[in-house]
């Protein structure tokens, strides 16, 4: 199988060279490319962490449907065992806060709409998202509507068809 190898020079603030390399099996990316495509990957190992972590749902970038379903069943299980875990240690008294603390963190603090293309992301508010369909021309602007009922109507459907866990 041919590699495609890049290497790549690095200085640090103190003058220091680093050299390491990249090797991909794809005999079509420039190797411009090829580290660009590296450089997503501190986004893609934080996205792990918070699935890990499991914890603070406005963190939650996946819209999959049986990822978010998950995604809530281990907020309840976590908030269930620390529960349990202060009963067990006689200390009762601090469950009241427990939950008032979650839904804190668990609160919504703004909406945004993301928009996905080519391995690319950027984060709009409502409002901004708006202003830009409001902009598109008449050709496009119908054919968008369209696509958004569509979409709309698969969103009603997964929530039709969830399965109790």
């Amino acid at each position: 199988m041919p590699l495609t190898a890049v290497v790549n020079r690095e200085r640090d603030e103190h003058g220091e060279v680093r050299d390491w390399v990249l090797v991909s099996t794809s005999p079509h990316r420039t190797a411009a490319e090829i580290r660009s495509t590296y450089e997503l990957r501190p986004a893609i190992e934080e996205r792990h962490r918070q699935y890990k972590c499991f914890w603070d749902l406005t963190r939650m970038h996946s819209c999959a449907f049986s990822l978010v379903v998950n995604q809530v069943l281990f907020v309840l299980l976590a908030y269930t065992l620390v529960q349990a875990h202060l009963v067990l240690r006689r200390r009762q008294e601090l469950n009241r806060s427990v939950w008032g603390r979650a839904w804190q963190l668990l609160s919504p603090t703004l909406e945004v709409v993301a928009v996905y293309y080519r391995q690319r992301f950027c984060l709009l508010t409502l409002a901004e998202y708006g202003r830009i369909l409001l902009d598109v021309a008449e050709p496009v602007r119908s054919k968008l509507r369209d696509r958004l009922r569509r979409i709309e109507r698969e969103q009603y459907s997964l929530l039709e068809n969830a399965r109790p866990p």
